[in-house]
């Protein structure tokens, strides 16, 4: 999966969470910050990383040497699913 396509799926499953709270969302670009521009809460980027796990079917934080906690940005995001898709063919 090319990483244009990781991002419109990241891009998706944001929309869906910010429209199930009803939070309204800036433009998304690869350098908004997931919790501060966005506004997404712990539970929410939670539910962010368990919507990704099942449009991707991996989990790139299973992995100790990348954790939830060094997510900044939404290319940071991407950039993780990317190279987890790419180790798991």
């Amino acid at each position: 999966m090319m990483s244009s396509e990781v991002k419109d799926v990241i891009d998706r499953v944001i929309r869906k969470i910010a429209e199930e709270r009803s939070l309204s969302l800036p433009a998304l670009k690869g350098d908004t910050e997931v919790v501060d521009e966005l506004g997404f809460s712990s539970m929410m980027v939670a539910g962010l990383i368990a919507n990704l796990e099942e449009e991707f079917g991996v989990d790139p934080f299973q992995d100790e040497d990348v954790m939830i906690t060094d997510i900044r940005t939404i290319k940071h995001l991407c950039d993780v699913y990317v190279s987890c898709l790419a180790r798991s063919r």
